[in-house]
């Protein structure tokens, strides 16, 4: 057992949490932060030539100017960085949980739901880092990391490529040989299509217990994935089902224009299937529930970062033909979200309005924080599904959440007082 540090820079070192060709990852604390840290330290070997450590130190820098571009909720944030330290190190969030390569054999595979909705949250991931110009190069399962809330975070961006060629590469040949894409083994220009070819290499893995590709040389393997058509999934485990042949198959296509064009067509075909799967209403997938927030009018204008964090303050609930929502006069703390179906608002017993599907309710009770009571009656139209999200936890959220909620509640306003004014002018006219 090689002894760790008790510390490195600021951070106190509680114990080794893995170690790779380059460098070992520490389970750190930060006493500012009060919090657990993982710290990526380079191996002091790799600097006893002055040639070699400007090297890795210059690969460690740009692996922190990469991983600074990305603020995502389903990518592992990069906290600090030391590049001139001996050795060099960078310090991330600590991810409390395990890689999903814990959950690649037969044996101990995760729910085919839990499966696509990973699925479905590596490729908004993938798809962000895309935007900021970066392409991962190394996906696989022990570069996705599951916490123990069943959260996904996508990790190491050590070997990224940025497309907008503003940092220096690490050329050549990179990655893991068997989640590598055909134009990645043949040192050809990569794009999203090759991260998309891998992720689908991982899926199918997590599926199915096995590599498609993986061999017992690296040669086969390469051979494989320039020539071979993986067996079907639905073929290797019968009950899955076979719309997921077509999927994963597209996915790994050994012509990157034979894929999905864009990481949304490919998570809305993983969604899609996953919607397919047997199951409770209770066990609807998180990826499923953000596309119905997605699709809502609401939320047109939110950023995905923000709509993911929207996702997480509030509660989905049911409410059958004739229950009360909210009751006249009472204190509200929270503010519903119309998922499906229609309410009917009403004062002193008589109805003003109907509101449907991709509207809030409620929201008064936020906009005046001193004045709490409910100002009118809700009722279920009809069955209704709705989201509800605390006013205090509004207030909690980020500022930018915030400011998203802001807008499009003065808009709501807005729009009410003109229709307000539309119906009391008809009145006018009628009374004339």
């Amino acid at each position: 057992m090689i002894p760790h540090p008790t510390a490195i820079g600021k951070y106190g070192i509680e114990r080794e949490l893995g170690r790779g060709a380059s460098g070992t990852v520490y389970l750190g604390y930060d006493r500012f932060r009060n919090s657990p840290v993982a710290i990526k330290q380079t191996h002091p070997a790799l600097l006893a030539d002055a040639a070699q450590a400007a090297r890795y130190r210059r690969l460690l820098h740009n692996e922190a100017a990469l991983v600074a571009r990305l603020s995502h909720p389903h990518i592992v944030a990069l906290l600090d960085a030391d590049e001139a330290a001996d050795p060099p190190y960078l310090v991330f969030e600590y991810v409390d949980g395990q890689a999903l390569s814990s959950f690649t054999t037969p044996d101990h595979l995760l729910p085919v739901a839990d499966v696509l909705d990973i699925a479905f949250k590596c490729c908004h991931a993938l798809e962000y880092a895309h935007h900021q110009g970066l392409v991962h190069r190394d996906i696989k399962p022990a570069n996705l990391m599951l916490r123990r809330d069943g959260e996904l975070k996508l990790a190491d961006f050590g070997t990224a490529l940025s497309l907008r060629g503003d940092e220096t590469q690490i050329a050549g040949l990179v990655g893991s040989p068997a989640y590598m894409s055909p134009e990645q083994i043949r040192e050809q220009p990569l794009t999203h299509s090759s991260d998309m070819f891998s992720l689908a290499v991982v899926v199918y893995e997590l599926l199915t217990g096995r590599n498609p590709f993986a061999a017992e040389s690296t040669y086969t393997t390469i051979y494989r994935i320039n020539a071979e058509v993986p067996a079907a999934l639905s073929l290797i485990r019968p009950e899955l089902p076979n719309r997921l042949d077509e999927v994963i198959g597209r996915a790994l296509a050994k012509h990157p224009a034979d894929r999905y064009a864009s990481w949304s067509d490919f998570a809305q075909a993983l969604l899609a299937v996953n919607r397919s799967l047997s199951r409770l209403p209770s066990q609807t997938s998180e990826g499923e529930r953000f596309a119905r927030l997605r699709a809502l009018p609401f939320f047109a204008d939110f950023s995905e970062v923000a709509l993911w964090e929207t996702l997480r303050l509030g509660k989905w609930f049911d409410l059958p033909q004739g229950k009360v929502m909210m009751r006249e006069g009472q204190p509200g703390d929270s503010f519903c979200l119309i998922v499906d179906g229609e309410v009917a608002v009403s004062r002193k017993g008589r109805v003003l309005s109907t509101i449907a599907q991709g509207s809030s309710i409620g929201e008064m009770t936020y906009l005046q924080p001193n004045n709490r009571l409910r100002t009118a009656t809700v009722v279920a139209s009809t069955d209704v599904v709705a989201f509800k999200i605390r006013n205090e936890a509004l207030r909690q959220a980020s500022l930018e959440l915030q400011g998203e909620f802001d807008k499009v509640f003065i808009k709501l306003l807005v729009n009410r007082l003109i229709a307000t004014n539309q119906q009391l002018a008809d009145w006018d006219l009628v009374l004339e």
